[in-house]
């Protein structure tokens, strides 16, 4: 018979025991993180901060007689330019001895001359046959008398053109006739004789000499080329709203003042013209009007140390109207876009308001509609501006920066209009 088996040294293990310690500890593991989670410290809540209300610079309007300084730019064109030219044929004598380019003559002053020996030859044939013909009519008109006389005795009335013929009366006009012509003759051949000497058809400058002195012309040959000193114009283009503005000489018989300036002349030195009349047509790409403005004295003759005026300069213009406006004045700085403001209403909220233009120039402008007397304005950017939102002003002293900066829309001032 067999013996029974030998009992384990160790006892047997209980494995369900090892699972239950393993889920406890996994039960305890999530619930400690569970509650760290929940019950972790914060930071104590602050209240929002409030939001800074922007500041912005505003200007309060007003209506106030206004009228825009315009700016332009002009060609220096001459008002009486000329080319001379003889009316007779002959050989250029001389010029006068002043006659050189850029040379002032007076009007009447001989310039040039031609040759005299053959018109002083005709004229001398002119005067004798007048003469011839004088003589001719006395005779006629004595022997005119004669036969009046003889018809006397004669007796008895004759038909009117028997006793025409009878008293010579034919003859008698024939004879006038022969006087008239030769006097006309002679006058001609007196005028050819002056026509030798060219002179100055009015107070100019010698612009070039077309011809040398021995030169061999035919009638009509040009000889000199001259411009007037007394007056020059200058041609500008301008928008054709800004004519409302402005005065000319032909229409109102005093014209918009303008000022001329040139980058080639002096710092502060200035020209003076006068508005004088609009052409016809607009400039070659049609759209700007073309306005002529009058320079008296352009070469600064009488004028001693003022700039002179060249023909074919570019000029600065500025031009002053002398009518003005019922008109706000704005700097350029407060338009949002071409036709709208910002303004700061009473409750010191945005509101954007559409406004109507008179003028608008590089620093200023001038509203003619949209806006009230004492209402403030905002100028300067603001950002993420929305109509409604609370501002708060900070005023500004814009009369005397508006004065400043407002050279091309502002009313004349009394300096000016001297």
């Amino acid at each position: 018979m067999s013996a029974p088996p030998a009992s384990p040294s160790h006892p047997p293990r209980r494995p369900w025991l090892a699972r239950l310690s393993a889920i406890a500890i996994l039960v305890l593991a999530v619930a400690v993180a569970g509650y760290w989670l929940t019950h972790r410290p914060q930071a104590p809540k602050r209240a929002p901060a409030e939001r800074p209300v922007p500041r912005v610079e505003v200007m309060t309007v007003g209506h106030q007689a206004e009228a825009p300084v315009l700016n332009a730019h002009g060609r220096v064109l001459a008002a009486r330019e000329t080319t001379l030219s003889t009316s007779i044929n002959g050989r250029l004598e001389a010029f006068a001895p002043q006659v050189e380019p850029g040379h002032r003559v007076a009007k009447g002053q001989w310039l040039a001359r031609l040759e005299r020996t053959d018109y002083e030859l005709a004229l001398r044939e002119a005067e004798a046959s007048l003469a011839s013909a004088e003589s001719d009519l006395a005779s006629e008109q004595g022997e005119q008398i004669r036969a009046a006389a003889e018809y006397k005795t004669f007796g008895r009335d004759l038909p009117p053109a028997r006793r025409a013929l009878v008293l010579r009366e034919p003859q008698l006009k024939a004879a006038k006739a022969a006087v008239e012509t030769a006097r006309a003759q002679r006058d001609r051949a007196q005028a050819d004789l002056a026509r030798t000497e060219v002179t100055a058809p009015f107070d100019a400058v010698i612009q070039e000499k077309l011809v040398g002195e021995g030169a061999g012309l035919g009638a009509y040959a040009d000889i000199l080329s001259l411009v007037g000193i007394e007056r020059f114009w200058v041609r500008l283009n301008l928008p054709q709203e800004a004519l409302t503005w402005l005065d000319t000489h032909n229409a109102d018989g005093h014209g918009s003042r303008v000022a001329l300036n040139s980058p080639a002349w002096p710092d502060g030195q200035v020209r003076e013209g006068e508005v004088w009349s609009v052409l016809p047509s607009l400039e070659e790409n049609g759209l700007m009007t073309q306005v002529m403005v009058a320079v008296e004295d352009p070469l600064a003759l009488e004028h001693e140390g003022a700039p002179a005026l060249r023909l074919g300069d570019l000029l600065e213009a500025r031009l002053y109207p002398t009518q003005t406006r019922q008109l706000i004045r704005l700097p350029v700085s407060a338009l949002r876009g071409s036709r709208q403001v910002w303004v700061l209403d009473e409750n010191d909220h945005l509101r954007m308001r559409d406004v109507e233009l008179a003028h608008r120039g590089d620093e200023a402008a001038l509203v003619e509609a949209g806006l009230n007397d004492g209402e403030r304005v905002i100028l300067g950017n603001l950002a993420n501006a929305e109509a409604g939102m609370v501002l708060k002003a900070r005023d500004s002293n814009i009369a005397e920066s508006s004065d400043s900066a407002s050279d091309d829309a502002a009313t004349p001032r009394q300096e000016d209009k001297a």
